[in-house]
């Protein structure tokens, strides 16, 4: 609980130094309203309480992870799969939704800021972005595509703001973005494989229509022989 409290204070106090990544983070999230708001998503008490506990079920999966990274990133058990479900289950902008507040938590669970790109890159962005996954109709390649893009947002916070991490020799130009897509490549592909196998043996369609799901799904009705 203390090492909670902490991670809390140390996260604020990171922030109040760095105003300017509140703003990003005030715009991101006011970009991700407006969205919802254009395509008339409600956000009903149900809808609310299922998002919570999404975030809240990342942010456990994210806390017990199977092995961490020396430099940071770790494998975790699917840790954005709520995510992804969530993107499923509701649309992409939900997902969206679901992804950035589990960014914000996430932060103030593990803060390490020193400029506002690299916030959003570190934080909210890679994480709403998994969300996107809901914008394909088949989840496998939706949630390939989401993890993509999460991969992107690491690579880009690598090249930009940890190139001294880097081995001698790479840390600039190609060398640097090769070595970032490797580095931030092996975890994002050990997760998306544990992913993809808990989503292929979930009772996907069930669960969709569980949780309200806007989209259709048929179950297929078991097979009679006559006698």
């Amino acid at each position: 609980m203390s090492n909670l409290l902490e991670s809390v204070k140390e996260a604020l106090q990171s922030l109040v130094t760095n105003p300017t990544s509140i703003g990003a983070l005030v715009i991101l999230f006011a970009l991700i309203v407006f969205v919802m708001v254009v395509k008339k998503v409600k956000l009903t008490p149900l809808l609310m309480a299922q998002i919570s506990l999404s975030v809240a079920i990342c942010a456990v999966l994210n806390a017990f992870p199977l092995f961490k990274m020396p430099q940071g990133g770790s494998v975790t058990l699917a840790s954005t799969l709520p995510i992804v479900i969530m993107a499923f289950a509701h649309g992409p902008e939900v997902g969206m939704l679901t992804g950035f507040l589990f960014g914000v938590v996430n932060l103030f669970l593990g803060p390490y800021i020193i400029h506002p790109l690299q916030t959003l890159l570190d934080y909210p962005l890679p994480f709403m972005l998994v969300g996107a996954s809901g914008y394909f109709k088949q989840r496998h390649l939706g949630s390939i595509a989401g993890q993509v893009l999460r991969l992107l947002m690491h690579v880009l916070s690598g090249v930009i703001f940890f190139a001294s991490y880097a081995p001698a020799g790479q840390q600039e130009g190609l060398g640097l973005w090769l070595y970032s897509i490797s580095y931030n490549g092996s975890f994002v592909l050990l997760e998306t494989v544990i992913l993809l196998v808990i989503i292929t043996v979930l009772p996907w369609e069930r669960f969709m229509k569980t949780l309200g799901s806007r989209r259709q799904f048929t179950l297929k009705k078991p097979e009679t022989h006559a006698l």
